[in-house]
């Protein structure tokens, strides 16, 4: 109890006289695990002001700076003038640092003497309780998880502002060597663990009258429009966190006051809790040195570096204005966490709800092809994780895309994570069964965001109804609605199943490609496509859409009643691609490695001198555009824009899932708008009466 503890009176006793109170209610109270906290001795009525702090009371850069008699230095030496004019435009928070370090240094003899005994002492490591002061021993139980990285940085952080600082005061004080590194850290995570942001805290209007120039002004008011450096609040620090907003903050400027208000009532006997912000328990553990036990404080950070392209055209989009300030180069940082939301409707992602806002759009542009980047810049509106229906859209092949990444990602983490975990020895002491316990829950968190993802993607890759393969061609029994909405919307294709819609529907030309690809890469028949596909998928894929388009030319309206799916497929990257603002010349360029060009080229070649392909191949020869060589570009680049790297359990291959490109394949219900004013356009979207026998073709009116 406070009357019981004459270091808590004597703090009460400094605060009541220099105006900062607690109400009659409310004692400081000792407790076992969260320290000294607030307790309601009687019930607190909702909207009571249980705690006020005086601005004159308060510790920070600001009691140096001495712009308003509000934030007094109250008799402290001044430090040199070089220190604070360089710091003060560089990084004022350093100055709050080193002032701390002198008033604990001042002993009995500083005004905040009686606040400054209560804290944690910096002989005292153990009592201030972060993970930047724990053993190395502890500090081994967080190698790989979130909270890893951060402590590394603040170490660093610290180190270089001690630095800066120092090495002023050594040029212009007698007394530097008494502001060790040490002390510094000590300050630096006082003010870490116990300040308040300036923006929230300092009202402007207690420096209307100051008596300082109006550049001084300015630069402090900027400072604490912009959190440059954050204040200590005594008294009014004591309050713990619990995740729950409980309290309103409010500033009252006429009466120089800064006081927490409850929203609710506070029965007898219960802690009262501040709120420090929606943090994770990652922030909480690094920045704090606790974990609260709620679920959805658990998290883990996933951080993106898009490449500069990728960022800029980030930026375009409206979605990305509110979220984010990032610049090329610069971290974009999202957060992995437990399911939050429930009963999306079908055809939208339910793996959103494991993401923090803007992950996906971030990484639309990052897979984007030269198709999708087009649609992005054209749409700077448009959000794919607002769209309830992304699968009906143009974007659907780039969500798997991102899908793919993200779940190699969060599988990498996983295995660091869990690795690190299992050379572990049993924890020994209460740091070491924290850090273990936060371990065990990121690892919770990225198998949950995994598990919806692999399964979609596993649904994906697993069934296609342009396969022939009786465990591929039927959609997999019980499936989710959203799930079964997919495959309504977009399928991957295997090469594998490709050729064998091909040995199916056109037999005769199946078995001569096959054997053209037999002799080029002396493998024996039938073909083993798990062999082929290891190092040769983007050049059969080449092979396989050059086919189906000359096959779609050479049968025109019959090759629509066959096979409608994959005509308006057909039609739709036809339309996409002819589009010459997005691509240049887009059959200009042959899209395949040097290795590949020799083998596309031979099998094209010995293709279309098939009997089967004689006029195509006169006609083709006969035109300036389209030509063969156009084709074939064209075909490249399809297959190198519009395929995504998927496992697919091939035949012949046990249980066993083999990594390769599998061709997406949209499905639209209505094929896009087409225009016929481009020689390519008019090749494959030709008149009801085209003939291809005749290198000109047939005018609908026969003449």
């Amino acid at each position: 109890m406070s009357q019981s503890n004459p270091e808590i009176e004597g703090l009460l006793q400094w605060a009541t006289s220099n105006h900062t109170s607690l109400h009659p209610s409310v004692e400081i109270f000792q407790d076992a695990i969260t320290g000294l906290s607030f307790k309601a001795v009687q019930d607190v009525p909702s909207g009571t002001n249980f705690v006020s702090c005086s601005y004159q009371t308060t510790l920070s850069y600001l009691n140096v700076a001495e712009i308003s008699s509000d934030f007094g230095c109250h008799g402290s030496q001044p430090f040199p003038s070089e220190f604070i004019d360089v710091l003060s435009s560089e990084d004022p928070n350093i100055i709050g640092h080193f002032f701390l370090i002198q008033q604990y240094l001042m002993g009995a003899a500083s005004f905040w003497w009686n606040y400054i005994r209560l804290l944690p002492q910096p002989e005292q490591p153990e009592k201030l309780a972060l993970p930047i002061w724990w053993p190395k021993a502890d500090r081994k139980f967080l190698e790989g998880t979130n909270a890893e990285p951060p402590l590394v940085k603040r170490q660093e952080l610290w180190k270089d502002e001690w630095n800066r600082g120092i090495t002023i005061l050594k040029q212009q004080s007698g007394h530097w060597e008494d502001y060790s590194y040490l002390l510094y850290q000590w300050a630096a995570t006082i003010f870490g663990t116990r300040s308040f942001r300036a923006s929230l805290t300092v009202p402007a209007e207690l420096f209307e009258h100051t008596q300082t120039s109006q550049n001084n002004k300015d630069l402090i008011l900027d400072h604490i429009r912009h959190d440059k450096f954050s204040v200590l609040l005594p008294v009014l620090d004591i309050g713990n966190h619990n995740g729950i907003n409980a309290v309103a903050w409010t500033k009252d400027p006429e009466a120089g006051q800064f006081g927490l208000c409850t929203r609710d009532l506070i029965q007898q006997g219960s802690q009262i809790f501040n709120y420090y912000g929606d943090k994770s328990n990652s922030e909480l553990l690094v920045g704090y040195g606790f974990t609260l036990p709620n679920l959805e404080n658990d998290t883990v950070n996933l951080k993106l570096t898009p490449p500069t392209e990728a960022a800029q055209l980030r930026r375009t989009q409206i979605s990305h204005a509110s979220i984010y300030r990032s610049h090329p180069g610069e971290e974009f940082m999202f957060m992995v966490r437990r399911q939050s939301r429930v009963g999306r409707i079908d055809g939208s992602l339910v793996e959103l709800d494991f993401f923090s806002a803007g992950l996906l759009d971030t990484m639309a542009c990052m897979v984007a092809n030269q198709r999708e980047r087009q649609f992005i810049i054209e749409n700077p509106d448009y959000s794919l994780e607002k769209d309830s229906a992304v699968f009906e859209g143009p974007l659907a092949r780039n969500v798997l895309c991102i899908l793919r990444v993200l779940s190699d990602k969060l599988y990498y983490d996983f295995r660091r994570i869990h690795g690190i975990g299992a050379t572990l020895s049993k924890p020994q002491n209460s740091n070491q069964i924290m850090a273990l316990d936060y371990r065990n829950r990121q690892l919770d968190v990225l198998k949950e965001a995994l598990t919806p993802i692999l399964k979609r993607l596993q649904s994906v890759a697993s069934f296609s109804s342009l396969c022939q393969h009786p465990h591929h061609n039927q959609p997999p029994a019980h499936i989710e609605g959203y799930l079964h909405q997919m495959h309504t919307d977009i399928e991957l294709l295997s090469l594998e199943c490709a050729y064998s819609w091909m040995q199916i529907n056109y037999p005769d030309i199946y078995d001569a490609v096959v054997k053209i690809i037999s002799e080029d890469q002396e493998e024996p028949l039938p073909l083993d496509w798990a062999v082929l596909v290891e190092d040769w998928d983007h050049t059969y894929w080449v092979i396989w859409i050059y086919l189906v388009w000359v096959l779609w030319v050479e049968e025109d309206i019959a090759f629509q009643s066959r096979h409608p799916s994959l005509s308006t497929w057909l039609i739709e990257m036809n339309t996409y691609f002819v589009d010459q603002k997005t691509l240049g010349r887009p059959f200009s360029t042959f899209y395949a490695d040097t290795s590949e060009q020799d083998t596309i080229n031979h099998t094209i070649r010995e293709i279309t001198h098939l009997p089967r392909f004689d006029s195509i191949r006169l006609w083709l020869e006969a035109e300036e555009e389209p030509s063969s060589e156009a084709l074939r570009n064209f075909a490249s680049l399809v297959g190198r824009e519009e395929t995504v790297p998927a496992r697919f359990n091939m035949q012949n291959v046990g249980d066993a899932a083999v990594e390769q490109k599998m061709l997406a394949i949209s499905k639209r219900k209505a094929p896009l708008r087409v225009s016929l004013d481009e020689p390519w356009t008019r090749f494959f979207h030709k008149d009801a009466g085209f003939c291809p026998t005749s290198p000109s073709g047939c005018h609908p009116d026969g003449e």
